[in-house]
């Protein structure tokens, strides 16, 4: 071989090694720590994922909570409108006592639905229990005992009331009242409402 291109040869060889020693050296030295940076930056997103993971479900419970909270509140709201059907008989016994307590004369009470309660059209939770009730006393006697049924829970509505003069002299007037309140439907009357072939309308809505 030539000397000359020996020579060529030697001089490309020595530059393609420093070429390849350098860029070597650049990826030892440039290359390697941007791994490292990338591999941290990995780790502190992984954190921060997980953070966010924590907090979110965090803040779900918080909101399961807070739900939790406002439906207890919403319960006991209803439970001031609606008894149960087996807490009409102290609903009534308890007027009684009112009617006692304010001094009313003959209180007389008598059940308007032929069942305890009687079932509202298209409703499927609620229906309403009714009484009649009837007394004799002076008007302040009758405001008194109004007071006390506005107060009374679960919530009594009068659905009508008369006055009358009694025919006896000297003898205070006669008030008759209809008495109403809220019950819930008990589920085995809801089955026997539906039949057995019915849907009931939470399902019917879904469907």
């Amino acid at each position: 071989m030539n000397p000359i291109h020996r020579k060529s040869l030697i001089i490309l060889a020595l530059l393609w090694g420093g070429a390849l020693i350098a860029f070597v050296a650049i990826h030892m030295f440039l290359m390697l720590p941007q791994r490292k940076e990338s591999a941290l930056l990995g780790e502190k997103l992984m954190q921060k994922q997980l953070m966010y993971d924590s907090s979110k479900a965090a803040a779900r419970e918080q909101a399961r909570g807070i739900l939790t909270q406002k439906v207890k509140a919403l319960k006991g709201e209803l439970d001031r409108f609606v008894a149960d059907v087996d807490e009409l008989d102290k609903i009534w016994f308890s007027i009684s006592g009112i009617a006692d307590e304010i001094g009313v004369d003959t209180f007389q009470s008598r059940g308007i639905d032929s069942e305890s309660y009687s079932l509202i059209p298209n409703c499927y939770d609620i229906g309403t229990a009714s009484v009649e009730v009837s007394f004799s006393g002076s008007f302040r006697k009758f405001a008194r005992f109004v007071n006390q049924l506005e107060r009374y829970e679960p919530v009594v509505f009068i659905d009508n009331f008369t006055i009358t003069r009694s025919r006896k002299e000297d003898s205070p007037p006669e008030a008759k009242l209809i008495l109403s309140v809220f019950v819930r439907v008990p589920e085995e009357d809801k089955i026997k409402e539906e039949g057995p072939g019915a849907v009931s309308p939470a399902i019917e809505e879904v469907i």
